[in-house]
């Protein structure tokens, strides 16, 4: 081994000791700092621990005002219905332990608690307080879903409250009662020491206590009354994870020092003959192994290397990308195209990577962001909408246009210990959140997806048994009238009761179908069906919805023609219904199936208008033959004028286009009069007929010789 000269060992060492100078200093520093965010982080936990107390009383209280029942309960003064289905709630003190009601046509308040009285009694809160309720519910906007919620001090404890009016906020037969005549609802929630030792596990707080006045020295948080003012505070021990860490650290760095101060003469000469050399190999391999041979973006491998590094709650977050309808685009341009597509979407979004914007290619069309550091979650929701305006103008791919959108969603680590692989697949099922609802934009996992996916995988499983045997899966059908009252068709319209599950609404159990594969399938079932009571009923005629997905399937308009064709069934019988997402996701496929539909002899109409992104161009270029306007639309007619314009508009440009018209969601005579004098062709909603099974619906239009009363 060749000795050094005295000047390079000098400056070795001089740099070690600024090095070990620098590294000490940071150390205090990072302590410092991680123990100022661990304070300012459990300030917000402790504000979002005190938001889920009132939270969760106002929720409750909101559950049994808007009741209904409980309103004609309070009118008629029913007092052990009261006591059954409110007053008990505090008695058995599960979820509340305190409940008053008063007002409207009580002379006085109504009161238990948990002490086990069942008896109603009077003054449970003192008049100071019971005003200030007053006067907080007073404010709340009449047959609105709101409430007064705050805490007070009762009894020797803090209790979270919620307050309102009992009313009907729902439909149009509520009976609007004057805020005077109205009865209000208080519910309370002690803060308990076990409530406090709750949120102390799910938040690693420690101390956590309620205290009279703001303590000197300890992070608190006030709980404000009615008033706005204190009436306790939440104090907790300021969290030092920083401290805590140097202190067992430095042990540890002195040691280190002496050590490396020791070693770095006798190490320097073989790491400088063999360093270089072992880095260049290790980064050639290492490169190759971790990039994408395609994009030249980091692969899985580089990808779960990335998420194998600890990170703490708060300082990590997935966003999960997707291309939509990637398999279209294979399809209809050939693979080539798509990956085209795939290399070039990599190259847009890999302007937004860097450091703590880590971008890897895990699959085909699918992309990950890892995002590192503090303020995860407000960089991860910049991060997507970035990604949307990158991805905005279309790819030119061997001659087409093609607009390409990606669904995404994105998960923010909500604990320490949480794993990356979990961080991964919350991320994954906020993106299939996304994917199944189009133009929603980037999407955020949250408690409600976890539940719906678990909630998807039961209905699943069941709709997988009732197709495969039974008769869970019916058809209702709404009549849809003309100018005289008299039946033109009926839409179909898909209902399924499991036997396990009950009633399931078509929303659900269709998203259900068409992620899990079995919208085809379902929609051959519901033909069937249909197709039996066009049979059965030769007067009938009907529209039917058809899915995105079942259009795009190569087999499906030959199945239907074949089933008709062997059933002896005229396919002018049947008008097929599509909704925009048909247009705006591929015009030229869409126009394409409906020049078959039209050939074959189906009628076509475009379904919910005016609630999607279509253009009139696109209208003009496809040929519908029937226009239906959105109840969304048609609810606002009796109470805007520009609603009134605006449906007139529609109308006059289906005129233009040739199309007839249906209006949908009518509940009321006032708007037939009015949509009828705008020249509107046919009705459908509530006011002319619910939905029903196909005997009803003959027995009541079908076998009748005039049109019904309703509609005359």
């Amino acid at each position: 081994m060749h000795r050094l000269p005295t000047r390079i060992v000098a400056l070795m060492i001089g740099t070690l000791l600024v090095v070990l100078i620098a590294v000490s200093g940071s150390m205090i520093w990072m302590s410092r700092t991680l123990d100022a965010q661990a304070r300012d982080q459990s300030l917000a936990q402790v504000r979002t621990a005190r938001a889920n107390l009132l939270t969760q009383v106002r929720l409750t209280t909101l559950d049994y005002t808007k009741w209904e029942t409980a309103v004609d309960a309070v009118r008629a003064k029913d007092s052990d219905w009261l006591y059954l289905n409110i007053g008990a709630a505090a008695t058995v003190g599960q979820v509340v332990q305190l409940v008053l009601i008063w007002g409207g046509p009580f002379a006085s308040d109504i009161g238990w608690t948990d002490d086990g009285v069942e008896a109603g009694r009077t003054s449970l809160l003192d008049p100071a307080t019971l005003g200030l309720i007053e006067h907080r519910v007073g404010a709340t906007p009449i047959r609105s879903f709101e409430s007064a919620d705050f805490f007070v001090w009762h009894s020797g404890g803090v209790f979270a409250l919620g307050a309102a009016r009992f009313e009907v906020v729902k439909g149009e037969n509520g009976v609007r009662i004057p805020d005077r005549q109205a009865a209000r609802l208080a519910m309370g929630r002690r803060i308990t020491p076990q409530s406090l030792a709750t949120i102390e596990d799910n938040y690693l707080l420690t101390g956590l206590e309620i205290v009279h006045a703001a303590p000197e020295g300890r992070p608190n948080l006030p709980l404000l009354g009615g008033d706005g003012r204190p009436v306790a505070y939440l104090t907790w021990d300021a969290p030092t994870p920083g401290t805590a860490l140097l202190g067992r650290m430095l042990p540890w760095l002195g040691l280190l020092a002496m050590t490396v101060l020791a070693m770095a003469g006798v190490g320097i000469v073989l790491v400088r003959r063999t360093a270089q050399h072992l880095v260049t190999a290790e980064r050639s391999a290492s490169t190759a192994a971790r990039t994408d041979a395609m994009t030249g973006l980091p692969n899985r491998a580089a990808f779960n290397e990335a998420l194998a590094r600890p990170a703490r709650a708060g300082e990590r977050a997935i966003l999960f990308l997707d291309v939509n309808d990637f398999k279209r685009i294979n399809d209809s341009i050939g693979h080539a195209a798509g990956d085209h597509i795939v290399v070039h979407v990599a190259r847009r979004l890999a302007k937004l990577s860097s450091p703590e914007r880590f971008l890897a290619r895990i699959a085909g069309d699918e992309y990950v962001f890892v995002v590192t550091g503090p303020s995860a979650e407000f960089r991860v929701r910049w991060l997507a909408h970035a990604a949307e305006q990158v991805l905005a103008n279309p790819f030119k791919v061997q001659g087409h246009q093609v607009q390409v959108t990606m669904a995404m969603g994105y998960a923010v680590q909500a604990v320490d210990d949480m794993t990356g692989a979990d961080l991964v697949r919350q991320a994954d099922l906020a993106m299939y959140e996304a994917k199944s609802h189009k133009g929603s934009g980037p999407v955020a996992f949250g408690a409600v997806i976890e539940q719906a996916s678990r909630d998807a995988a039961v209905i699943e499983q069941n709709l997988r048994r009732a197709l495969e045997h039974g008769t869970e899966i019916t058809v209702a059908y709404q009549p849809i009238v003309g100018p005289d009252g008299r039946l033109v068709r009926a839409e179909a319209l898909a209902r399924w009761t499991s036997a396990q599950l009950g009633p399931i609404t078509p929303d659900r159990f269709v998203a259900v179908a068409e992620q899990a594969g079995l919208m085809v399938q379902l929609g051959r079932r519901l033909f069937q069906i249909i197709c039996d009571d066009l049979v059965a009923y030769p007067d009938l005629h009907v529209s039917i919805n058809i899915s995105p997905l079942q259009l795009m399937a190569p087999d499906f308009i030959p199945m239907i023609t074949e089933e008709l064709r062997d059933r002896g069934i005229a396919a002018s019988r049947i008008e097929i219904e599509l909704t925009e997402s048909v247009v705006v996701d591929d015009p030229r496929l869409a126009a394409d199936r409906l020049a078959e539909l039209h050939a074959t002899g189906f009628s076509t109409a475009l379904d919910d208008f005016g609630t999607g992104y279509s253009s009139i161009g696109y209208l003009g270029q496809l040929r519908f033959d029937t226009l239906k306007i959105d109840r969304s639309f048609v609810s606002k007619i009796r109470s805007s004028q520009e609603g009134v314009e605006i449906v007139r508009g529609m109308i006059i440009m289906a005129r233009g286009l040739r199309m007839k018209v249906v209006c949908e969601g009518i509940e009321a005579a006032e708007e037939l009069e009015l949509l009828r004098a705008m020249g509107c062709d046919f009705a459908q909603g509530f006011h002319l007929g619910r939905p029903a099974p196909v005997q009803v619906l003959v027995n009541t239009w079908l076998c009748s010789t005039s049109p019904q009363a309703a509609v005359a």
